[in-house]
C-alpha cells in the first residue's frame, strides 16, 4: 500500500504533517508528501511543485491552485496511490470531483483552516468533500461552529504524542525567583501584522520587558519596519529555525504570545503555540472570546484578552501571583484531555488503512 499526503503549502509551514508521519512509519507504512515550496526557499523534500504564487487578484488568485491542483492530479496517476490523506479546503474543493471518481471512500480530509469554503459558492463541492471522505479530521473543536453539523468530524491536535506523554508524565517545578526580565516570545509562522503590533505597543521600551520574534511569515518585514521606524529597543527578529530546537527557544521565555485577531478564522483555531505552552508549561497570552481564550480561563493557564491596553501591568500581575504546582497541573489536566482525542484519532487513522 502506499499512501499520499497532500498539502498547499511549504513542509516547514505545516508542522500538523509529522502526526501523520510518525503514524505510518511505525505501521510500515509507505507514503510520499506532495507540497508546494510556494516562496521558493524550501529544500527539496518529497514531490515538490516549485512555482510560487504571483497573482493576488479577486479571480486571479485562483489561477496558481489550480495549476498546482493540476500538478497534484498528475502525480497521484503516475504514481498510482492507494489511498489519500488530503490537507487544505482550497486543495481539496479544486479536487473535489477527483476525489468523488477515483477515490471516494478513499481519502482523508483534514481541515486546519477556515478558508473558501465559508463562501457559499463553494458550498456543493466542499459538502462532496466531506460525504465522500473516510473520515473528516479537524484540529480544533472551535471549527464546528463554521462546518456542516450534518457530518461527523474527528480531533487530531497539533503535536507529537511522545512529547506530550512525557509533558504529563514529569511536572514542571517551581523556579527559585521571579524573572528579572520578562521574555515575551512569539515563534513559528508570523502572519498577523494588527494583532502583533498591538502587543508590541503595548510593551514597546517598556523595563522589564523582552519581545523575541522566531520565525518567518508574510508579515515579517513590516513589523521590523515598525520596530526600526519606531525606535523600539526591547524586539530582536530571527528567521528561519529548524523544529528541533523549537524548544530550547520555549523553555527561555516567560510567555507564549498568541494574541490574535478578533475574527473568526483565529477564534475557532487551535494554535501550535497554544500545545507548546501546555508542553514547556509556559503561560500564554490569547485572544478573549475565542476557543483558545475559553481553554485559559477554564484551566487558569495565561491570559485572555480584549486588548492590549496596559499589557505591563497585566503580565506583571499575572506572573508574581501564579502557583506553578497548580499551574502545570491544569495544564496537564487540559493535555490529558487532548490525549484522549488522539486515541480516537489513532484508531481511525489505523481502520482506514486497513480498509478496502
Amino acid at each position: 500500500m502506499k499512501i499520499a499526503l497532500i498539502i498547499g503549502n511549504n513542509i516547514w509551514f505545516c508542522p500538523f504533517l509529522a502526526i501523520y508521519n510518525k503514524l505510518l512509519k511505525e505501521w510500515g507504512i509507505e507514503y510520499d508528501i506532495i507540497s508546494w515550496n510556494r516562496d521558493g526557499l524550501e529544500e527539496s523534500e518529497g514531490i515538490q511543485y516549485n512555482t510560487q504564487i504571483k497573482l493576488q487578484g479577486r479571480f486571479t488568485k485562483f489561477i496558481p491552485y489550480l495549476l498546482y491542483v493540476k500538478f497534484v492530479k498528475e502525480t497521484i496517476k503516475k504514481e498510482k496511490y492507494d489511498k489519500l490523506i488530503v490537507f487544505s479546503p482550497q486543495i481539496a474543493i479544486f479536487m473535489s470531483r477527483f476525489l468523488r471518481k477515483f477515490y471516494s471512500n478513499r481519502y482523508i480530509f483534514d481541515y486546519r483552516d477556515l478558508s473558501i469554503e465559508q463562501n457559499k459558492i463553494f458550498k456543493h463541492p466542499f459538502h462532496s468533500i466531506l460525504k465522500y471522505s473516510y473520515a473528516n479530521v479537524i484540529s480544533s473543536p472551535g471549527f464546528r461552529r463554521c462546518l456542516p453539523n450534518q457530518f461527523k468530524y474527528i480531533l487530531s491536535h497539533n503535536f507529537n504524542i511522545d512529547i506530550v506523554r512525557k509533558a504529563i508524565a514529569h511536572p514542571i517545578t517551581e523556579p527559585d525567583k521571579l524573572p528579572q526580565i520578562i521574555n515575551v516570545l512569539t515563534i513559528g509562522g508570523i502572519r498577523d501584522y494588527s494583532s502583533i503590533i498591538e502587543v508590541i505597543k503595548g510593551l514597546a521600551n517598556k523595563t522589564g520587558f523582552q519581545m523575541k520574534f522566531v520565525g518567518k511569515g508574510p508579515a515579517t518585514q513590516l513589523i521590523q519596519q515598525y520596530v526600526d521606524q519606531s525606535k523600539i529597543k526591547n524586539t530582536t527578529f530571527e528567521g528561519y529555525y529548524p523544529k528541533e530546537k523549537e524548544g530550547d527557544y520555549i523553555n527561555q521565555c516567560s510567555y507564549l504570545n498568541i494574541f490574535y485577531p478578533a475574527i473568526i478564522s483565529h477564534a475557532t483555531a487551535l494554535s501550535n503555540r497554544f500545545y507548546n505552552a501546555l508542553i514547556y508549561k509556559k503561560p500564554m497570552i490569547v485572544t478573549a472570546d475565542s476557543i483558545q481564550g475559553d481553554h485559559v480561563e477554564k484551566y487558569q493557564i495565561g491570559l485572555a484578552l480584549h486588548d492590549c491596553k496596559d499589557l505591563d501591568k497585566k503580565l506583571n500581575t499575572w506572573i508574581q501571583n501564579i502557583d506553578y504546582k497548580i499551574f502545570s497541573k491544569q495544564c496537564n489536566n487540559l493535555l490529558t484531555q487532548f490525549l484522549k482525542d488522539y486515541n480516537i484519532f489513532s484508531k481511525t487513522i489505523s481502520s482506514f488503512l486497513q480498509s478496502y
